[in-house]
């Protein structure tokens, strides 16, 4: 990052004398699932946070469970209530109670005084939180190697500095090996999906086994946080930022690995501006070695959000991802401006940056529901999208998705359904230095563009510790083939699409394919953050040519600490 960024994240720095300071809660998606659902049977918007921009910080987390009544707080289920304490217990340092979370029986005195943390301590000059991870996954079926599994081992420290500055790292050393589907995937990307450095595995039976089936790498997050006045916060580090209320996210979501930003959240009454500039890895040909950099890009991105009454959150979003060499000074200074139009600028600069802004929009109501949806519009003509003939022009993203909590009146029986989909050439652009891709791996959504999605969900917790999570994922788009752009992989330029693309464009076009993916998962709350998991998936994909065609039934169990389900379901 420039030096003018260095020096701003200084400034703020010096400004922050007097405001407390929370962390961030890590993105997991079961554990946003029971933020989201108090927030929706709170019957209002949640107070300090809009739910559309992820992570949240802590303390926002207990704000919004403290605002729950005690009328609301008493016909809660069993379920309910205990998720109410462990996420309590969770961030425990923002609760009134000193007690809170306390272990009965602390190991060797000094460990696990609290149930949440191995090691704490909190006084005026220091809090700390200190955990393991652990993610151990043993696994097989059709598809996969007999010996499929995840082995993850690190730590996770968060805290603050005399209550003024927050600090968050995550650590962890990886090995994996996965079924045929996503070692493919790691081939065809050149990539481990969300992670941002890696190394591959070869395999030694390559009649069976034609792809890479294994990988090695580390899992490295970290970022300081503050508030230098009351209505901002600031956040520069490591990390993911997620954009939306759905499963997945067609503006920017945690599929690509993390990378350096600096984040500005502004609140102001029922108003959320957010402006985040990131330093992306460009993509790669090749795994790099140890002494080459890769290229770098930037993106620059702001969104604005606003509360109206009690129960609708409508939000704005403007992008831009941009490279420029050494004489030009890398990130352009002209888009560190946090209250202008990003598209004049890039007008005015003549260049060929790439353009992406939409809207999105969150409904609750009847303490029950929820409905979302995104739009992502980039290049788009609206006199030829009334011609109808197939522009390749109009690159369109587009979610819609709806929520039902306590469905049909069952305690803790949660429902989910979305659509998604991307015309072809969504996310691509000129080149690797302006399209929607960070560390080989789309900023979006996992498909890229080309295709039209189902989504699924289906969530019970019969029991305060056990959680049953059904996915259903159906999905058509079209593949590419002997070297053909279709405009389904972000990583290619839209230069290179077949000459006879100018009209013509639709969803599927190529090697029209079909996706099914089924997953069950229990998951057992063994203590605080201690989870037992077992998984089952089924996945099937049928093409018009039977050479893309695979068949995955995949079987697993697993033991989490600290740590979320990595994400299999595309």
């Amino acid at each position: 990052m420039p030096r003018f960024i260095l020096f701003l994240v200084l400034f703020w720095f010096q400004a922050a004398v007097t405001l407390a300071q929370s962390v961030f809660a890590p993105l997991n998606s079961d554990y946003y699932h029971l933020i989201d659902r108090y927030e929706i049977k709170s019957g209002k918007n949640a107070p300090g946070y809009q739910s559309i921009v992820k992570p949240y910080l802590r303390k926002n987390i207990i704000q919004l469970l403290d605002s729950l009544s005690a009328d609301q707080y008493r016909l809660l289920s069993e379920a309910d209530k205990f998720n109410i304490q462990y996420l309590r217990e969770d961030s425990w340092e923002w609760s009134k109670s000193a007690h809170l979370g306390d272990s009965e029986k602390p190991v060797l005195k000094y460990l696990y005084r609290k149930k949440n943390d191995m090691y704490s301590i909190v006084n005026d000059d220091v809090e700390l939180h200190v955990n393991p991870v652990f993610y151990g996954m043993v696994g097989g079926g059709e598809d996969a190697y007999q010996s499929s599994y995840i082995n993850t081992r690190g730590i996770e420290i968060r805290g603050s500095i005399g209550r003024k500055l927050g600090f968050y790292t995550y650590f962890t050393e990886n090995q994996m090996r996965l079924p045929g589907y996503f070692q493919e995937r790691i081939q065809k990307f050149n990539s481990v999906p969300s992670e941002a450095a890696w190394k591959i595995f070869r395999s030694n039976n390559t009649a069976r086994f034609p792809y890479e089936t294994g990988s090695d790498f580390f899992t490295a997050r970290g970022y300081i946080t503050f508030d230098p006045i009351k209505q901002i916060n600031l956040q520069f580090g490591h990390d993911k930022v997620f954009v939306g209320n759905g499963f997945r996210s067609m503006i920017l979501s945690d599929n690509s690995g993390p990378y350096l930003f600096l984040k500005l959240t502004t609140k102001i009454g029922p108003f959320q501006y957010v402006n985040l500039f990131s330093e992306l890895n460009n993509q790669q040909d090749t795994l790099l070695t140890y002494g080459t950099l890769p290229a770098k890009k930037f993106m620059a991105m702001h969104h604005l959000s606003l509360n109206i009454g009690k129960h609708l959150n409508i939000g704005l979003f403007e992008t831009i991802v941009h490279s420029r060499d050494k004489t030009q000074g890398y990130f352009d200074l002209g888009y560190l401006n946090p209250v202008i139009f990003y598209r004049a600028i890039e007008a005015q600069k003549y260049s060929a940056d790439n353009s992406l802004l939409g809207i999105d929009a969150r409904y609750n109501f009847l303490k029950q529901f929820q409905i979302y949806g995104q739009l992502n519009l980039d290049e788009f003509n609206l006199q030829k999208l009334r011609e109808a003939k197939g522009w390749w022009g109009n690159k369109i993203g587009y979610q819609l998705g709806a929520k039902y909590i306590d469905a049909f009146d069952i305690d803790n029986l949660d429902l989910q359904i979305e659509m998604n989909g991307a015309r072809p050439y969504t996310y691509q652009h000129v080149s690797d230095g302006t399209n929607f891709v960070s560390s080989n791996q789309s900023l979006a959504h996992p498909f890229g563009g080309n295709f039209r999605e189902f989504v699924g969900i289906i969530r019970y917790q019969p029991f305060p510790r056990l959680n049953l999570t059904g996915i259903f994922v159906g999905a058509h788009y079209g593949l590419d083939l002997q070297g053909r752009n279709y405009g389904g992989n972000p990583l290619l330029s839209y230069n290179n699409r077949p000459l006879d693309r100018e009209f013509n464009n639709f969803i599927g076009q190529g090697v029209g394919t079909n996706l099914l993916y089924g997953e069950l998962v229990a998951s057992y709350q063994l203590r605080h953050n201690v989870f037992l998991d077992f998984r089952q998936i089924y996945r099937k994909q049928n093409s018009i040519l039977d050479q893309f065609d695979r068949q995955t039934v995949f079987s697993s169990f697993s033991i989490r600490i600290n740590t979320a389900q990595r994400l299999l379901a595309f």
